[in-house]
């Protein structure tokens, strides 16, 4: 799934971490509309902003397109202590509300050629199904992308295009037009509108389940070496029993991830208790910050 670009402010500029940060500080004090790309090397990280408030965070797999949600923090952990390139790109806030959904997008149409006066049938079904996404037409003209909000078509009375997307309404109806009377290869990548809303529902609640805390050392004699222990208000706070023995995830402030198996114990409040094996292996020391979460 290719990410269509909005007017560019910055493309793969090489900027160190602390410049990163002054970036995206200035964007939302300048009230920022659009969307910032940070190059992590095997992956993308994609920060939506809103009229200058952060929309949603992701880290986009190049291979098979599919993205993942993640705060923010856990994004600038990945690019710490080196330099990396950015991009920024300015677009509408229709365009943004569509793509700060690509988290739940899906293939509806690969490679589909669109035969002569074919393309309405295309249209009705992603209207009556209340579809929200990107379509990508390709023709002998050009590739073009157009953005779809609960089935109709992202439109702006005032600008015909924001970089890749073509948005102005009597560029969108050209484009149409062409493609009923030609055809085009096609390619889909949408939802139904509401399952977009039931999977943000559910991922902001995943990302609720975050916790930071901070790493001490538990070394008693009879204690696992590879079990953490959190406070059982949190443990409850995640919906689980505190009597049974369950997997986290801990990642570090360099953003390095580990697995464990993890139970509620008493007065630990905003500590982790971790076994020196622990601490070693994750190369971190008692009083850091580590963020935790149940899977």
């Amino acid at each position: 799934m290719q990410v269509p670009k909005g007017n560019i402010l910055i493309e793969d500029e090489m900027l160190p971490y602390s410049d990163i940060n002054t970036m995206l500080t200035n964007l939302v004090e300048d009230g920022f509309t659009g969307y910032v790309k940070l190059d992590l090397q095997d992956s993308s990280g994609l920060i939506f902003y809103s009229e200058g408030n952060q929309v949603r965070a992701m880290e986009v797999d190049p291979a098979s397109g599919s993205a993942s949600v993640h705060l923010l923090p856990r994004l600038l952990n990945r690019v710490k202590n080196r330099d990396l390139a950015v991009s920024s790109y300015v677009t509408s806030v229709p365009i943004v509300n569509v793509l700060g959904g690509l988290f739940a997008f899906q293939p509806l149409y690969l490679d589909y050629e669109v035969k002569r006066r074919e393309l309405k049938k295309v249209l009705t079904d992603l209207e009556s199904g209340e579809y929200s996404g990107i379509i990508k037409m390709a023709s002998r003209e050009g590739t073009y992308f157009l953005l779809i909000n609960r089935g109709e078509l992202v439109t702006d009375r005032f600008s015909r295009e924001y970089g890749q997307v073509l948005c102005g309404t009597d560029a969108v109806s050209e484009l149409l037009d062409y493609v009923h009377k030609n055809g085009a290869t096609l390619n889909v990548y949408a939802e139904k509108a509401t399952e977009i809303e039931n999977r943000r529902r559910q991922k902001e609640e995943e990302l609720e389940k975050i916790k930071q805390l901070i790493a001490r050392q538990d070394g008693t004699f009879f204690r696992a070496g590879d079990i953490v222990k959190v406070d059982e208000y949190i443990v409850r706070e995640w919906g689980l029993d505190a009597k049974t023995t369950f997997n986290v995830e801990l990642e570090t402030s360099d953003g390095d991830l580990y697995e464990y198996k993890c139970q509620a114990a008493r007065k630990m409040g905003g500590y982790a208790g971790l076994a020196p094996a622990m601490i070693k292996k994750m190369g971190i020391k008692e009083g850091d910050l580590i963020t935790i979460r149940p899977v």
